[in-house]
């Protein structure tokens, strides 16, 4: 994976809606708060406080594609439970957390298909699966993970599908 600074590559959804400008600069201000928790103080933890406490101010499109950015950054089974609640949120524009080329992606896979998770608990109820079980493997020898867990899914209990790292990853709330 590149690095860039001290920020790992993360792909915005590439949307721009029309939005007042004062949403957009308070928008953007939460942004520049997230980013200096990420890149200078390098925190999980204060990435997801800023975010807890800000969301209700984010217009819905950007709650959505800084909750991607989020997860890509904290995504941890430690935080399965707040992720899962973030995610299920009822806010509009949910489409922002991923690409465009993503979206298209998920809607021309098949009604089921296996996914993949490597996890050191056979009852593991994580978030992030893959596609790829070669991917999986690599997690499992990379982070010492014990099991490589494999189910057959449904296209309409994913959430969301993301692909970078070479992960195609399938998000299951």
């Amino acid at each position: 994976m590149k690095q860039y600074a001290n920020n790992e590559l993360v792909l915005m959804t590439r949307r721009y809606p029309k939005l007042k400008q004062k949403i957009l600069i308070r928008d953007s201000k939460i942004s520049e708060k997230l980013i200096r928790a990420w890149d200078i103080n390098h925190s999980q933890t204060e990435v997801l406080e800023i975010f807890i406490k800000e969301k209700k101010n984010l217009s819905d499109e950007r709650y959505w594609e800084i909750l991607r950015t989020v997860w890509i950054l904290c995504g941890t089974i430690e935080y399965n439970d707040l992720f899962r609640l973030l995610m299920k949120s009822n806010r509009k524009e949910q489409y922002y957390f991923s690409t465009p080329e993503e979206q298209k992606r998920l809607r021309e896979m098949p009604e089921s298909f296996e996914v993949y998770r490597a996890t050191s608990n056979k009852n593991d109820n994580g978030l992030s699966w893959t596609l790829d079980k070669e991917y999986a493997q690599n997690y499992a020898s990379m982070y010492r993970k014990q099991f490589i867990l494999n189910k057959t899914i449904f296209k309409s209990e994913i959430f969301a599908f993301i692909e970078r790292n070479d992960e195609s990853e399938i998000i299951i709330l």
